[in-house]
């Protein structure tokens, strides 16, 4: 009885020991070798560099793909934000890039850095359309600038958050916010050259309805004829100070 058990044991061990070694053979047969790699979202970097920077080529097996590593190689270009490896079995590996979205230009050293949401600068321009991004400046103005760097991050999300609370449309007649770092404040200066002193982000509702006011009266007056207004103090409870240039 005991050399039968003994016997299926050997027997049962064999047949696990084969199996094992058939699929790890399998597995790193050319059946799974890479022959198709496609990328998704690569608008302004183009397929050919993602594929160049992550370092993949057709004959790698696609067991041995380390879609981590790849996405950390990816991300060390100022473009890409999120990056994700995608195997479609047995053969094809598709890589989807996120890449960073202009939002803001920042005036430094005689052009304009370009910034995502982040704050991160993915571009640098010398002609732009204004009504295209958010004007930014600052007191404190950035120096020795490269791509991929991170500007000012508290200004950045101070910045953001007045945009982003401000509707879509009356944003056009917003020309500049600006960042005033001693006091972490923030002023705004509309297309008809008003100053609104903004503050920091507390009453931050109550201050854009403000705002939406104040670009209907400056519309106002320019139909009537009337003195533009020189500056707007929204940084207090209450009603806005309001001086006008006469």
């Amino acid at each position: 009885m005991k050399s039968q058990w003994n016997y299926s044991f050997v027997k049962y061990t064999v047949f696990l020991l084969v199996s094992l070694i058939s699929i790890f053979l399998f597995m790193h047969s050319s059946f799974f070798y890479i022959d198709q790699i496609t990328v998704q979202g690569a608008e302004r970097m183009g397929s050919a560099e993602v594929i160049r920077l992550s370092g993949l080529q057709t004959g790698l097996n696609i067991f041995s793909v380390n879609g981590q590593q790849i996405s950390q190689a990816l991300k060390v270009h100022p473009m890409v934000q999120d990056v994700k490896v995608i195997r479609h079995w047995p053969r094809h590996l598709e890589i989807q890039v996120s890449e960073r979205q202009a939002w803001a230009l920042i005036p430094c050293q005689g052009g304009f850095l370009c910034i995502d949401q982040e704050g991160v600068v993915i571009d640098k321009l010398n002609i732009f359309s204004p009504d295209q991004y958010c004007i930014i400046t600052m007191d404190k103005q950035p120096e020795q600038v490269v791509l991929g760097q991170v500007i000012d991050p508290e200004a950045i999300a101070a910045i953001r958050q007045i945009w982003e609370a401000i509707p879509v449309e009356p944003r056009v007649d917003i020309s500049d916010y600006h960042y005033v770092n001693e006091s972490k404040e923030v002023i705004l200066y509309t297309n008809h050259g008003t100053e609104i002193l903004f503050g920091d982000l507390e009453r931050l509702a109550d201050k854009v309805q403000s705002l939406l006011q104040i670009i209907n009266i400056e519309k106002d007056y320019e139909k009537q004829g009337k003195s533009p207004l020189s500056y707007v103090d929204l940084r207090f409870k209450g009603q806005p100070v309001v001086k006008t240039l006469d």
